[in-house]
């Protein structure tokens, strides 16, 4: 056996040094946590509306169907933006921020407004 195969086969594993966080990965990981929060915050109220109308007898069927026509809208344009060419071939930490900051403001603004108006 050649003793290069040998070494290769069967020399110990090199570790590959932990990957370097850059500010651009860090700020898109905290605006996709802002996206999904309020995502959530929208998704409870949105489940408990249609819960307590359905529980009095009200068709929630409308209801339900414009809200996942908005979410999946909403989805269906990221994915466009995420398609496009000049998109595509950015770094994945730079297409993850631009996709953050389209994704972020209108769920955030939504649950905003639903905090502050509900109390």
């Amino acid at each position: 056996m050649d003793p290069r195969t040998y070494d290769a086969l069967y020399r110990p594993a090199r570790l590959t040094p932990p990957r370097r966080h850059t500010p651009v990965a860090l700020l898109a990981a905290g605006l996709w946590v802002l996206t999904m929060t309020s995502l959530a915050c929208l998704g409870f109220v949105v489940g408990t509306t249609a819960l307590w109308s359905a529980a009095e007898g009200m068709p929630v069927g409308g209801f339900l169907l414009r809200c996942f026509a908005g979410l999946f809208g909403g989805a269906a344009v990221l994915v466009a933006v995420r398609l496009v060419p000049g998109v595509r071939h950015m770094s994945a930490d730079t297409r993850s921020l631009l996709l953050a900051v389209l994704a972020c403001p209108i769920p955030l603004a939504l649950a905003m407004t639903l905090w502050f108006y509900a109390a």
